[in-house]
């Protein structure tokens, strides 16, 4: 397999990774939003799992954010190098790795968010069916 084709494979993987794990944080709200009270407040589990929720969404946008501002930096800064030794942008660059390491941070970080926000969901449905474990007999 090409190395082309390895980058290729990892970037779908991650976009859908993306896709699904958004999809999912949006199903944790609203099992979440099951749980409120009438006076709009939430078991304390519930509210972890929110603040979450709230964490993967935050790192979700930060991994798309410092990734095109870091790249676009970086490219500014290297078709200046390359404009002031050739006249023209045009031509090959060499991507540094380090460019990416945010996104694989707050890639990895969204990820644990979104796992720990339902370990509390299911936290709150053991307690609910674990209440009164005596009674059941």
């Amino acid at each position: 397999m090409k190395n082309s084709e390895l980058w290729a494979q990892y970037s779908d993987y991650t976009e859908q990774f993306s896709t699904f794990s958004r999809q999912l944080a949006f199903a944790a709200v609203a099992v979440c939003w099951l749980f409120k009270t009438p006076e709009l407040s939430f078991p304390r589990d519930i509210l972890v799992s929110l603040i979450f929720v709230v964490a993967f969404f935050t790192a979700d946008v930060l991994q798309f954010f410092t990734s095109a501002h870091l790249l676009r930096w970086w490219t500014r800064r290297e078709e200046t190098r390359k404009w002031e030794e050739t006249k023209t942008i045009e031509g090959e660059y060499d991507k540094p790795w380090y460019l990416d390491t945010p996104a694989f941070v707050f890639f990895n970080v969204k990820a644990i968010c979104l796992v720990v926000a339902f370990l509390f969901i299911a936290f709150e449905f053991w307690s609910r069916i674990n209440l009164n474990p005596g009674d059941a007999g």
